[in-house]
């Protein structure tokens, strides 16, 4: 007699990455319904290249806004506030003057600057030291102002009506972004707001001293008072005034001239502060002079006889702050800027340039750059707006919901001084520039099918409101802020009705000289990109059920559109594990107990458990029996079948019989015609396996 035996598996385990999950989703539900700060921040202490699984930090604690400290599993996000070179190398007649030209402040360089990458936490060894699972792929300055962000992983998030969602202001170390992490679905009601508008980059502050003027009112030719020849620049990612203070030979943070995307703080005397930037069309800046508001005749007519705008209709960036002081009551639309005729310091063309757009082509993203202060002299000038933040949703499940979310740069600060004294004239100095909008990234493997906006505009210019007192009249004018860039916005998928990063629209002047023209110089931002797409993918697993002592074949493979040379690896834990296979089918080593591997793909920051699962198996054994093994031609006979472990199906094979095959259980009334020795097989299956036997010669 001789037995085969065989089995096959056919119980497969299906699992999804969102049905049975590693660390995403392990700080549970969350529900919004007031203001709601959710993330901690430190800094990185030492630089970090790529390739290293390993940084060195402030505090690794982090645990502002979490009931306990970092940990394994927890999610962090590392990024580069700051560090671009610019222009600085201007050549000037006067010493300290090359910053009021606008070429200076050319980005030369972005270096790190909105670099960033989600990582997650493998270990904490010590108070300074992050471990983490995937190797970095960018670099970072330590002294270029890199935080580290710790973000929770919510399997689920809920913001309702009362609700703000929100994060602590850019300090110049800390804050500006807010990043969480979904499991499941985002849902934010109506009423519910994410918010980070005017969290991001700091606008220039006014002086507000009194003090004398030089040159007779061209009060940037004393290079000794760097505050006596402009206003404060506004902050971007080339740096804040401790930054610009090293610049060529000091004094870089004041005056006209744009530093990256940050707005020029307004020349002397008294010019209005230019408008900070975020994204827009890099080549097309146009020096700084902003988007001129032609909506009426008269506008057109004024802005005509600009010759840095004459020809302009749009420019990307931040816009310009408007025109010096002036003190003769003259017709603006045909007495043009930088002419005597105007009096005090001729009306020149003197306002902060606008932020220059950034290049987000290369993966980078930014906070919203900063107005630039207004210029002046008398103590009463503004401040610019400070830029929008950063709104980061890393999820796996669908955004949806009629709440709103904004990330806009604030309004350049107005002068409105309310009242004035009995015979004198208050908001006599310039406003400040407006920030630009902020960056709002909803990246999901889900859909984003809000039915409310999206929105990182730029801030609206400082206005000057001139107030006369008893007895006084209004009787000089002075620049106002120019209006904010738009910000940026990119979403992975869905087609959300408003997604909006427009500039913000240039201050006024209520001077009664320039009432058919109160723009006055002061110019809007430029648009920003509100339609932008982020690529996001997931990982799909499928495991096994198998008998002991029996190998598993699982599998993973990437939905969505994964980075390009993104590798499958698997591991036999969920940390610390060791690499045991790499590619997208995997056959385990036999197993005799259920075992757990962990699906990596990085730079996702996280690992997917493939669960095979080794059940009691019990396998079919084949036998079987006749009713007679010695009869006469064309008798028939009966066989049985005695196999054990439930079988579910039969082969039979009669060979030499009339009737050769069978699927019965126990076949009847197989004949045999003629004289011989013939034999019979058996062939069974059960849900764990087959087993055979064939007999020699049964008959």
């Amino acid at each position: 007699m001789k037995f085969i035996k065989s089995f096959s598996l056919v119980l497969i385990l299906v699992v999804t990455s969102t049905s049975l999950f590693a660390q995403r989703g392990k700080d549970g539900a969350r529900i919004v319904s007031t203001t709601e700060v959710v993330n901690a921040f430190t800094t990185l202490s030492s630089d970090a290249a790529i390739g290293a699984t390993s940084i060195t930090v402030a505090s690794s604690s982090l645990n502002s806004n979490f009931s306990n400290p970092l940990a394994q599993g927890d999610l962090i996000m590392i990024y580069q506030v700051q560090g671009a070179s610019v222009e600085d190398t201007v050549n000037s007649i006067m010493a300290n003057s090359s910053k009021f030209f606008y070429t200076w402040g050319r980005i030369t360089n972005y270096n790190n600057a909105g670099n960033y990458e989600f990582l997650q936490v493998s270990s904490i060894p010590n108070a300074t030291t992050i471990n983490f699972d995937c190797a970095l792929t960018k670099n970072y300055t330590a002294a270029d102002r890199v935080i580290i962000v710790r973000v929770p992983r919510y399997s689920s998030l809920t913001i309702n009506s009362g609700g703000v969602l929100t994060t602590l202001p850019w300090n110049g170390s800390i804050g500006g972004v807010l990043a969480v992490e979904v499991l499941g679905q985002t849902t934010i009601n109506t009423g519910g707001i994410v918010d980070v508008s005017g969290l991001g980059f700091r606008g220039g502050t006014a002086y507000t001293t009194s003090v004398n003027t030089v040159n007779g009112g061209l009060r940037y030719a004393d290079s000794n008072v760097p505050a006596l020849e402009g206003a404060e620049k506004g902050e971007g990612i080339a740096g804040d005034q401790s930054i610009y203070a090293t610049f060529n030979i000091g004094g870089a943070g004041y005056c006209r001239g744009a530093a990256a995307n940050a707005g020029g703080g307004g020349n002397g005397h008294n010019s209005g502060g230019g408008g900070g930037a975020n994204a827009g069309d890099i080549f097309n800046w146009n020096k700084g002079v902003g988007t001129p508001d032609r909506s009426t005749a008269n506008y057109n007519t004024a802005w005509n006889i600009d010759t840095g705008l004459a020809t302009i209709t749009t420019s990307s960036g931040g816009g310009r702050g408007g025109y010096s002081i002036l003190k003769n009551n003259m017709n603006e639309l045909t007495v043009p800027p930088n002419d005597p005729q105007w009096g005090g310091d001729f009306r020149r063309d003197n306002g902060g340039l606008g932020g220059r757009p950034l290049d987000y082509s290369t993966g980078k993203i930014f906070l919203g750059g900063a107005g630039g202060a207004g210029e002046g002299d008398n103590g009463q000038a503004s401040d610019g707006g400070n830029g929008g933040g950063l709104i980061f949703f890393l999820t796996y499940g669908n955004i949806t919901g009629s709440g709103k979310i904004r990330a806009n740069g604030r309004n350049g600060v107005d002068i409105n001084p309310g009242s004035a004294p009995i015979g004198q004239l208050r908001g006599i100095d310039a406003a400040g520039g407006a920030g630009a909008g902020g960056t709002i990234i909803l990246k999901t493997t889900g859909t984003v099918s809000l039915t409310d906006s999206i929105v990182a505009n730029g801030g609206r210019g400082g206005n000057q409101v001139l107030v006369a007192g008893l007895f006084a009249t209004i009787d000089e004018g002075e620049g106002p802020g120019g209006g904010g860039g738009g910000g940026y916005i990119a979403i992975s998928a869905g087609t959300p009705p408003l997604r909006i990063a427009n500039g913000g629209i240039n201050g006024v002047t209520n001077c009664p000289y320039v009432s058919q023209f109160p723009p006055n110089g002061a110019t809007m931002g430029g648009t920003g990109l509100a339609n932008e797409t982020i690529n996001s993918f997931d990982i799909t697993t499928i495991g096994d059920s198998i008998c002991a002592n029996t190998s598993a074949s699982i599998s993973a493979s990437l939905t969505g559109n994964p980075p390009s040379g993104a590798t499958i690896e698997w591991f036999d834990a969920q940390f610390n594990g060791n690499l045991v296979f790499t590619g997208g089918n995997f056959t385990t080593p036999i197993l005799t107990t259920s075992t757990t591997y962990w699906v990596r793909v990085c730079p996702a920051p996280y690992l997917v458990p493939v669960l095979v699962t080794v059940v009691p198996c019990t396998f079919p054994v084949a036998s079987f029996s006749s009713s007679d093994s010695s009869i006469c031609i064309n008798d028939c006979i009966s066989f049985t079948d005695l196999s054990s472990g439930s079988p579910t199906s039969w082969s039979w094979y009669f060979f030499g019989s009339s009737t050769p095959t069978s699927s019965q259980q126990n076949p009847t009334n197989i004949c045999y015609p003629n004289a011989g020795s013939f034999d019979v097989a058996l062939v069974i299956n059960n849900t764990n396996g087959q087993d055979s036997i064939f007999i020699a010669n049964f008959i």
